[in-house]
């Protein structure tokens, strides 16, 4: 298929064409239906014998099922041009995108696809500019190969289904009841075990940057048909913008909840019960919200305890950025709707959002993101443990570098990685996958570790984040901050590693301790509250870049 043949195919003549096919299926069945209720059947319930009737029901039988293989095999071509109709849609959808990304940098796209770009007008252009060019054209280049592969690969396949249903009828073996039951097993095995649209979607494991660029192509047409056909497929998807994301998520979290809000709690099921647990918080808070900040629900999922990512502001378009990740016992259950004492992290990501509001400077905006993409360890031996943050580590890394992915600012975002308690130790690790050598995730800019048992690290140097960008926040009163190593006597050591705040570590130590001498509960839970001390503010300072951050001395 031809540049020409793809931009100018209307794939809606397609999907007529399957409604009429379906409509003739429906119509033919009920005909069979008539036919088998009129005859076979009753010629089996009149007690009819003899030779006649020896004679005569096998051809009945016969004609019946020759009938019922018709239908099926009738039901099958809707769903082949159906398909086809949606692939050339999505292919159409990646071509026109390609052709307006070109006119827009004034590039030229030959009938055959290749892509040349205007010789240079100014004499003072930079030293790469050629390089530049040749690979935008490159990628558009691409771009329009694989949409009209995929077009050519949909328009040969609808072709060889479609000459095999006429040689199925024309030799009869349509009529064959085995041949069109394969014909139907092998459409609904095709459908379920490999769908041809997830064949279109990036690899599992593809970078956020490829992802964007998967969404980006697709143009307004491919992206329109996965929110309407499969949305499930984008929702959670890092590199996917973050109003797709938020739009996606509020319509599954409301597909789940609606049935349950409509019910009294003594008639929900188990299963009810369940789903109002996981998700009933966060459904109160996004209807509780009163619409300032902007909330976003970035992420939302039934895996183990339940995954969540909230924003307070736009990732997409602030210019400053803070993702926050809580420690142990955060569930689901910390996001809903409560007071703000500190243990509620929905209101702890709000606190932070103005909080570093509050301190934006002119043309800078601010979002908060609170990600619970683990699951966070209780009060028992999973805090000993250090499986949580590793296994959660690479799931955070790689939603910072779709936060990069799909930032839509003439400049890169300012990130910073917040950690508290266990969720410290999650940020850690996470920053060293980042930052080490040949890494396909995007490092933050910095990193703050607030009421921290250790990070996994014995240095804030073995992060190979930038000097001066490691912070660390520590009530001297906060008991986890002391818990001491299960396997050295050193006293800087703690449970997950070297002590952050202490001088050996070398971090930024800033001052907390203001308002949270007293109750130690307090002192750990109280780094992001809003109802005053320096903790919040410092952060703010760091998540901002505005400077002013008050520090203390370190400990040792």
């Amino acid at each position: 298929m031809d540049i020409t043949s793809l931009r100018n195919a209307r794939p809606a003549d397609l999907h007529a064409a399957a409604e009429a096919y379906d409509a003739l299926t429906r119509a033919f069945r009920r005909h069979v239906d008539d036919w088998k209720g009129g005859t076979t059947d009753r010629v089996h319930g009149s007690r009819w014998t003899g030779p006649s009737a020896d004679a005569a029901t096998p051809v009945l039988d016969g004609l019946t099922a020759e009938l019922c293989a018709a239908t099926t095999e009738l039901s099958c071509i809707g769903k082949d041009i159906r398909d086809s109709a949606d692939e050339l849609t999505l292919a159409q959808g990646m071509l026109t995108r390609a052709l307006s990304d070109a006119r827009a940098r004034g590039f030229s796209v030959s009938d055959t696809g290749a892509v040349s770009w205007p010789a240079p007008t100014n004499p003072y252009r930079a030293a790469d500019w050629e390089a530049r060019q040749q690979a935008l054209a490159e990628r558009i280049g691409w771009q329009i190969g694989k949409a009209l592969a995929d077009a050519t690969a949909a328009d040969t396949a609808l072709a060889a289904a479609l000459n095999r249903y006429t040689g199925r009828a024309e030799d009869r073996t349509g009529l064959d009841e085995k041949t069109a039951a394969a014909d139907a097993y092998l459409e609904t095995w095709a459908d379920t075990a490999n769908p041809w649209w997830k064949r279109y979607l990036p690899d599992k494991d593809a970078d956020p940057t490829e992802v964007n660029s998967w969404w980006q192509g697709l143009g307004p047409q491919g992206q329109q048909w996965y929110l309407g056909h499969h949305p499930e497929a984008v929702g959670n998807l890092d590199g996917i913008p973050a109003e797709v994301r938020d739009k996606v998520n509020r319509e599954h979290l409301d597909d789940l909840m609606g049935p349950i809000r409509r019910k009294k709690p003594e008639e929900l099921n188990s299963s009810e019960k369940h789903l109002l647990a996981l998700y009933g918080p966060i459904d109160a808070r996004l209807s509780q919200h009163g619409g300032e900040p902007p909330l976003y629900l970035l992420g939302l999922g039934s895996e183990g305890q339940g995954r969540a990512v909230l924003s307070y502001g736009n990732p997409d378009t602030a210019t400053d950025i803070s993702a926050y990740v809580p420690g142990i016992t955060t569930t689901t259950a910390s996001l809903g709707p409560g007071e703000n004492d500190g243990t509620n992290e929905a209101e702890n990501g709000l606190n932070l959002y103005r909080a570093a509001s509050g301190k934006a400077g002119a043309g800078h905006s601010v979002a908060s993101v609170l990600w619970l993409g683990y699951d966070a360890p209780g009060m028992d031996l999973g805090a000993a443990s250090t499986r949580a943050g590793k296994e959660g580590a690479p799931a955070y890394a790689r939603f910072l570098s779709g936060v990069r992915a799909s930032h839509e600012g003439a400049e890169p975002p300012h990130i910073t990685s917040v950690g508290h308690s266990y969720g410290s130790y999650l940020v850690g690790q996470a920053t060293k996958l980042a930052t080490q050598p040949g890494s396909h995730y995007a490092p933050p800019d910095d990193v703050v570790f607030i009421g921290s048992p250790g990070v996994g690290v014995d240095k804030a140097s073995d992060l190979r984040m930038p000097p001066g960008h490691v912070w660390v926040g520590a009530a001297d009163n906060d008991v986890v901050t002391h818990v001491p190593s299960k396997v050295s006597i050193d006293p800087d050591e703690r449970w997950y590693g070297r002590d952050p705040s202490s001088k050996h570590f070398g971090a930024n130590r800033f001052t907390v301790d203001d308002w949270s001498r007293g109750n130690p509960v307090d002192a750990h839970t109280k780094y992001l509250n809003g109802r005053g001390g320096p903790s919040l503010d410092n952060i703010a300072a760091v998540v901002t870049g505005t400077g002013g951050v008050r520090l203390r001395g370190q400990r040792g």
